[in-house]
Order: structure tokens, then C-alpha cells, then sequence
């Protein structure tokens, strides 16, 4: 037992005897204290800063980047400030050793510079936030959406889903595209080729009618056709739309090629490849190689066949799917020449429906205005179950939800197959001051339905307007000019 006891004298001696090290006195006890202490500051720092960012700033409404940049802050903050005050609470001099400290930090700073370099950019990184947690970036080669900002490297999770660990350095010393910077919205152009001959207005619709068929494209801004300029063998049109999801924008590329590859099919227009001249210096001598193998006889044959696939009709014949010729039908675009078509093309667009199928119910959101290219459809009082009108081609209709800001008052439904041009709510304004005859047919047309006006006042507080009741044209006139500043 005496041995034992003389054990347990020495170590507690050993633990507690004084170390001098430049000129501070410390023994291994306080050492095993500050490390244990130090691994406390650590793990409750990253247990604090962790709970902050997913419970804390998560219920105060801070977006993701702004949550994690806080954290990472506030975790270093606090493992600075425990590294500060642990020693001294251990009775440490911090003083007597700057000396020593400030010649280990010139040794430190040249074998570490590369890593200084990726904390200061770190911290940069953090406190500037030009880039952010869950924002989908492009470095060079790389593309991918952040995950994590550390104090030292950041990791970048790419399409393919693969981690990669990038130095803080290369984001703050390198040009980024940051797709997710304050927006997410952003346009994307996609370059189209058609042959030589082709008509540029009913390549712009076909063009559009794919933007229109993706349905990740938004409505607002529309898409737009640019013609670019004319190759050595092609006329070159861009395509551009908007997008809100940038991490899929090369999917959205690619669908909308096969769809455009689609509807150039279905239209004829033909994309154009690289064409070769091949000039022979003997001609002659291949005469009598032609002659054996019978060649106009096999012209012959390949003429006929291509003629029978010439005759043969498509699927769906230009004339059927040209918007151009049905937007001339309609009395008010009748005398609009071909550039004024290609500038209205743009603020529309087709939609098919056929016998039976409801455009929109009665209650539905007001969210386009419809003019009827061909066919019919039936005005439907839902709930009444009553027929109030029918509409041909040059009628139009859904313009009473857009003035008076409510919802639907009825229902419409296809009488039989019919194709209408759709104007977007948020695109209205502007088609109605392009086209300001078309705004006074409107007004003109909505006397007639003054019962209907009438009915809805009560729904915008307007039971004291007496223009309504006694001058309907000159209400809705204002109402035009209150909202859409025509």
C-alpha cells in the first residue's frame, strides 16, 4: 500500500510541478485543463451555431445563405473568443509570449501561406456574401449549386452530383457567374438555324410555340425571337427565354431543341447542313462506269420515289398550323403587314381545345384575355346552369375578369374544335397599347354586356358610380386609363 501511495505522491506531483516555458509557469494539470477545456469550446460551438441555423433563424425568416453565413460567423467568433479566455482563466501571461509568438508567425506564415490566403478569402466570403449557401454558380468548368462555406474551402455540389472542394482563394480571386445573385430569374438563348427561303414569320411562330410547350419557361417576361444575323448557309435566329430554376438550365436547352426539331417538322422548315462542291477533272472516264450500271434508269427510279414522297401529305399541313393566316382572318389584324404580325406573335400565343373542353370555369382566376381564331365557343352561366351567348372567329373574350380585377363571372366551352390567341395577364396592358383599336372594339363590345358590369359593382365597391349605370362607355373607358394607361 506504502508503494502504491508513493505512486500517486509522484504523479500528482509530476501533474502539478511547474513548467517554465518562456517565462510562464504551467504545469501539465492546467495543460489538460485549457486542451479540455479548448475541445469544450469547440463542440459547443458548433452545437450552438447549428441550432441557430436551423431552428433560430429558420423561425425569424432568414433565407438559407444569410443562416449559414451567421452561423459560420458566430461558430468562429466563438472559438476565437474561448482561445482568448481560457488561458488567462488558467493564470497563462499571453504577453510574455508575443515575443515568441511573433517569431513563429513569420516561420508559420511562410510555410502557410496558401492557407492564410483561403482563410482571409474565407472570411471575405462570409462577411460580403457574394456568394451564398444553396446559390448555383459557374467557375470556369465547373457548375453546381453551394452547399457549404467553410472558413478555409467551400463545397460545390454539381449536376451530376458529385461534391467538389473548392479553395476560398479561387472563389474570391476568380470571375464567378452566380445564376442565384439577389434573383433567380435569369434568360437563357438558344441559337436556331433554318435554311435559306424559309419565311422568317413562320419561323419565329414555330419558334414560340416551343417556348410555349416547356412549361419551366416563365410567361413573364415573354420569349423572344431574335433574327441574329444571315450565315454563309443559314439565316441565324436566338431564341430567349427566362427561367427561375438556373440549376436546370441545360435540360430546359435541350427540351426545348428537341420541341423546336419538332415543330420545324411538322411546318417543313427545313434545318440546313454544310454543303460541299465536288468538282471532277476527268468526267469522261466515269461514262462508261454510268453507262453500265444503267444510271438513268436508276434516276428514273429515284425521282419517282422521291415524288411519291413529296405527294405524300403530312401530318399537319403548314396552312393548318400557320398563326399567321389565322391572325389575318380576324378583322382587326386583317391589314397588319408582316412585321406587325411577327410583333403581335410575340405577345400571344395558340391553344387548341376541342369540342366539349372547358377553356376556364366560372370562379377561375382571371389570368388571359382570348380572341377566337376559328371555331366556337359557348358562354355558360355554371352555376345558373344557363346559356348566356355563343362566340365565332373575331370574338373575344375574358377581358371582364382583367378590368375589374375578379374572377371568372362564367364559363367557356369549345363548341366544337377551335384555336384562340391567349394574351397573359401580365402582358394585357402592353397588347391593348400596342394595338389601341383593338382596346376601342373592346370598349365598344363591353356596352353591350352593361347588366354583367352592373351586377359585379358591389364586388369592387363601385355602387355609387353613376357612369356605370348612365354611361357604361365612358366607365370603362376610365377603367382602361386607370389601369393600363391607355
Amino acid at each position: 500500500m506504502k508503494i502504491i501511495e508513493n505512486i500517486f505522491q509522484f504523479l500528482a506531483k509530476v501533474f502539478t510541478q511547474p513548467i517554465f516555458l518562456g517565462g510562464i509557469s504551467i504545469s501539465l494539470s492546467s495543460i489538460f485543463t485549457i486542451l479540455v477545456a479548448f475541445f469544450a469550446v469547440v463542440v459547443g460551438s458548433r452545437y450552438l451555431s447549428n441550432w441557430l441555423r436551423d431552428h433560430l433563424l429558420i423561425r425569424l425568416g432568414f433565407q438559407e445563405g444569410t443562416r449559414e453565413a451567421i452561423a459560420t460567423i458566430f461558430r468562429y467568433f466563438t472559438i476565437t473568443l474561448g482561445f482568448i479566455i481560457i488561458p488567462q482563466a488558467a493564470g497563462l501571461d499571453l504577453s510574455s509570449l508575443a515575443f515568441l509568438a511573433g517569431g513563429l508567425g513569420i516561420g508559420i506564415g511562410f510555410g502557410f501561406q496558401g492557407l492564410a490566403q483561403n482563410f482571409v478569402s474565407g472570411l471575405i466570403l462570409v462577411f460580403e456574401q457574394p456568394i451564398r449557401v444553396g446559390d448555383y454558380i459557374e467557375l470556369g468548368d465547373l457548375e453546381g449549386t453551394i452547399r457549404k462555406i467553410s472558413i478555409r474551402s467551400t463545397i460545390v455540389l454539381t449536376n451530376d452530383g458529385i461534391s467538389i472542394i473548392v479553395p476560398n482563394s479561387d472563389l474570391v480571386n476568380n470571375r464567378i457567374i452566380n445564376w442565384s445573385y439577389e434573383n433567380m430569374n435569369s434568360r437563357i438563348h438558344i441559337p436556331v438555324r433554318v435554311a435559306y427561303g424559309s419565311d422568317p414569320v413562320l419561323v419565329t411562330e414555330a419558334i414560340l410555340a416551343a417556348a410555349q410547350k416547356e412549361s419551366r419557361i416563365l410567361s413573364f417576361p415573354p420569349p423572344q425571337v431574335w433574327l441574329s444575323s444571315f450565315g454563309e448557309d443559314s439565316i441565324k435566329f436566338e431564341l430567349l427565354v427566362w427561367i427561375d430554376k438556373p440549376r436546370f438550365r441545360l435540360p430546359i436547352q435541350s427540351s426545348l431543341n428537341f420541341i423546336i426539331h419538332n415543330e420545324f417538322y411538322f411546318k417543313n422548315i427545313r434545318i440546313p447542313v454544310s454543303q460541299r462542291d465536288l468538282w471532277l477533272r476527268n468526267p469522261e472516264d466515269l461514262k462508261s462506269v454510268f453507262e453500265s450500271l444503267n444510271f438513268n434508269q436508276s434516276k428514273q427510279n429515284r425521282e419517282k420515289s422521291s415524288r411519291i414522297n413529296l405527294n405524300k401529305e403530312p401530318l399537319y399541313s403548314p396552312q393548318d398550323l400557320s398563326l399567321r393566316d389565322l391572325l389575318k382572318k380576324v378583322v382587326y389584324f386583317e391589314n397588319f403587314s408582316n412585321l406587325e404580325i411577327l410583333s403581335l406573335i410575340e405577345k400571344g400565343y395558340r391553344q387548341t381545345y376541342y369540342s366539349e373542353q372547358f377553356i376556364f370555369h366560372e370562379g377561375d382566376p382571371g389570368d388571359a384575355f382570348h380572341i377566337i381564331l376559328s371555331g366556337s365557343v359557348e358562354i355558360l352561366a355554371e352555376k345558373a346552369n344557363k346559356h348566356i351567348r355563343d362566340l365565332y372567329a373575331g370574338d373575344f373574350f375574358g377581358e371582364l375578369s382583367l378590368l375589374m380585377g375578379i374572377r371568372r363571372s362564367a364559363g367557356v366551352r369549345a363548341k366544337e374544335k377551335t384555336i384562340v390567341f391567349v394574351v397573359s395577364r401580365n402582358i394585357f396592358q402592353n397588347f391593348l397599347s400596342s394595338y389601341p383599336q383593338l382596346a376601342n372594339q373592346i370598349a365598344s363590345k363591353l356596352v353591350e354586356r352593361k347588366q354583367e358590369f352592373i351586377e359585379r359593382k358591389k364586388e369592387l365597391g363601385l355602387s355609387d358610380d353613376e357612369d356605370l349605370e348612365n354611361n357604361p362607355l365612358v366607365w370603362i373607358r376610365k377603367r382602361m386609363k386607370t389601369l393600363f394607361n391607355i
